[in-house]
């Protein structure tokens, strides 16, 4: 059956019908469509459209005459940049899509524009502090999360950021519940999950009274509604692909999580492609390295119950008696590259990681598994791992600060030893249960307990590579 708005166009046009007519009766029809509507749904979808800019907060956008094509043609915005089926009627998918978790900041739409551009910072290092923290994550889980979020604009721009934990900051991030210090107060549980400011303000808040979680599907992802909120920090507005990041509403919980072509077209419109590094050229295939001169990238006790020894494109095996010639390494692990960052095997799942950048690559034996290699849930650039046999567990180092992963959950950031050197080059857990960290030209020794032992640090090259000097 043809609806009374469709069949007043189908209608025949009688000769003696004048334009001014006609204009009535259609607008008397759409009048009538609108006024069939439930009130309430109509209320509340005029409010939330309103509030995100699909409407000016000025409007009268109720059920007469020209209003209600304005309301029409909001409601057809919101459904095509939600995904919804555009029919320009606030149904109850579009309600449901209404009352989902989203940012703050409004939605002012342009058909032109698939993203609008709040400002620009002027220089491309820029400092971010955390004020505060939620209790179900912690100060560690926060950090970590932060840290990836702005991990995700770094790694398809020049831009470059650093934590601070005192002072000035250009990006101000902190946690607020609907009565406490943000003049644009928060709702409580659902709905808005946080809201930030352009450049150069740098501001950022999230709603204290959400369930932040990592790595579940209930709760506010963090990491995620992080990074979106630092895409406006850093000068993005909304998408209008549902899907990007920079969409306005929340998509939920995802563990290989990239950005939208969208996020990438955006944030290098603002500031540019990233900045290519410089690369050492990798030695020749036919020049093998000094093994008595330079440190390790990583060494690990690994399948067939061997010591090996990784630098640069090659791997050897270490033992008591000496050392075996160096062999590429893709003529072992074909599918891994050269320059790893860190390497540990696991003692209770025998399973092989190899980490670079911001990626890891497990290997059963010398077969990378299926959906490797993924990216990282910990910091890029992880400089040592080994396994900790008291905890049955991985531990992960950079710089001074350590995590603990348990390979069936996600990692926990934790003290370990102080006496250790920060920034390591390498670890790993011998057959007898002691800790090996390597940093230069010098190693320490740990207990089962992970107890210093006297007498270390101790010189490399002599112990492990049996070299005369």
């Amino acid at each position: 059956m043809q609806s009374p708005l469709l069949h007043v166009f189908l209608w025949p046009r009688a000769p003696d019908l004048r334009a001014a007519e006609m204009r009535v009766l259609v607008l008397m029809t759409l009048t009538s469509v609108c006024a069939a509507l439930d009130p309430a749904a109509l209320k509340e979808a005029t409010v939330y459209l309103k509030r995100y800019g699909y409407l000016p907060s000025s409007s009268n956008a109720d059920h007469q005459g020209i209003q209600t094509e304005q309301m029409n043609e909001a409601l057809r915005i919101f459904q095509q940049v939600t995904d919804l089926r555009v029919t320009g009627r606030p149904d109850s998918s579009t309600l449901a899509m209404m009352r989902a978790a989203r940012c703050g900041l409004s939605d002012p739409f342009s058909r032109k524009l698939k993203y609008r551009i709040l400002g620009q910072w002027r220089k491309k290092r820029l400092t971010y502090r955390i004020y505060n923290h939620p209790l179900t994550l912690g100060l560690s889980g926060t950090r970590a999360a932060v840290r990836t979020a702005f991990g995700y604009w770094s790694a398809v721009s020049p831009l470059q950021f650093q934590e601070v934990s005192g002072g000035h900051a250009d990006i101000k991030l902190s946690f607020h519940r609907r009565d406490q210090g943000c003049p644009v107060a928060f709702d409580g549980p659902g709905q808005v999950l946080g809201h930030a400011e352009g450049p150069e303000s740098g501001t950022v808040h999230f709603d204290a009274d959400e369930v932040w979680t990592e790595g579940r599907s209930y709760g506010a992802n963090l990491r995620i509604v992080a990074a979106h909120e630092i895409g406006h920090a850093l000068g993005l507005g909304h998408s209008q692909y549902h899907s990007a990041l920079m969409g306005p509403v929340y998509t939920g919980h995802r563990h290989n999580f990239r950005l939208h072509r969208d996020d990438i077209s955006g944030i290098q419109t603002l500031y540019g492609k990233p900045v290519e590094k410089p690369s050492t050229a990798p030695r020749k295939p036919d020049r093998l390295p000094d093994l008595c001169a330079g440190g390790l990238d990583a060494i690990i006790l690994g399948p067939l119950h061997k010591t090996l020894a990784f630098r640069g494109h090659y791997v050897w095996t270490l033992s008591d008696s000496g050392y075996n010639s160096p062999l590429p390494i893709n003529a072992l692990w074909k599918e891994l590259p050269g320059n790893i960052n860190a390497a540990v095997h696991s003692q209770r799942t025998n399973k092989s990681y190899f980490l670079k950048g911001d990626k890891v690559w497990r290997y059963s034996g010398f077969k990378l598994d299926q959906g490797y290699p993924k990216r990282l849930t910990i910091p890029s650039n992880i400089q040592a791992a080994f396994f900790l046999r008291s905890r049955r567990a991985l531990v992960f180092i950079k710089g001074s600060e350590y995590w603990l992963w348990d390979e069936l959950g996600s990692a926990k950031h934790l003290q370990l030893i102080a006496a250790l050197p920060s920034d390591p080059d390498a670890a790993f857990t011998g057959s007898d249960g002691r800790v090996y960290v390597f940093s230069g030209a010098r190693h320490w020794r740990l207990s089962p307990t992970l107890t210093l032992e006297k007498g270390y640090p101790l010189r490399t090259r002599q112990r492990w590579m049996h070299c005369d000097h």
